[in-house]
C-alpha cells in the first residue's frame, strides 16, 4: 500500500505564538509606521499577527481604531474646508469687486488648520503608544472610536 498523499487544499498549519520580545517589536512597528502611513500598517499587521499573541493583537486593533477615527475626522474637516473654498469661489464669480474679505475664507482656513491639528495629535499619540509598546505596556488611545473589536 502506498502512503496517502496530503490534501493540497488543506488549511496551512497555524503559526506558533510570538515570543514577548517579538510581540513588543511588532506592536512598536505598528504604531511607528502608522504615524507615517495611517491605518495601512495596522491592517497589514492585523492580518499577519492577530492570532499570534494577545499583546500584539491589542496594539494592532487599538492602532487601527485610532487611525480610522483620525481619518474620518480629517475627512470631515476636509469637507468643511471645501465648503469654505466653494463659498469663496462662488463669491468671486458673483462679481463682487469690493475689497472685503470673501465670505467662507474663515471656514476654508479653519478646515485646514483642524486637519493640521489632527495630524499633530496623530503624531503625539502615536509616539506615546510607540513608547508604551516598547515598554511592554498596553495602551488605549483617548478619543478613538472602537470600530474593530479585539
Amino acid at each position: 500500500m502506498s502512503t496517502p498523499q496530503p490534501n493540497p487544499y488543506a488549511q496551512p498549519s497555524t503559526q506558533p505564538p510570538l515570543q514577548p520580545g517579538e510581540e513588543r517589536q511588532y506592536s512598536l512597528l505598528t504604531h511607528l509606521l502608522s504615524i507615517f502611513f495611517g491605518f495601512i500598517p495596522a491592517v497589514i499587521f492585523f492580518v499577519l499577527y492577530r492570532d499570534r499573541g494577545p499583546f500584539v493583537r491589542n496594539h494592532v486593533v487599538t492602532e487601527w481604531n485610532f487611525q480610522l477615527t483620525a481619518l474620518i475626522v480629517q475627512v470631515l474637516f476636509g469637507v468643511v474646508a471645501v465648503i469654505g473654498w466653494a463659498t469663496v469661489f462662488a463669491s468671486g464669480l458673483s462679481g463682487a469687486s469690493d475689497h472685503r474679505v470673501p465670505p467662507g475664507i474663515g471656514l476654508f482656513f479653519l478646515g485646514y488648520v483642524l486637519i493640521f491639528a489632527t495630524q499633530i495629535v496623530r503624531v503625539i499619540f502615536g509616539s506615546v503608544a510607540t513608547v508604551a509598546a516598547n515598554r511592554g505596556r498596553f495602551y488605549r488611545y483617548p478619543l478613538a472610536v472602537r470600530f474593530v473589536k479585539e
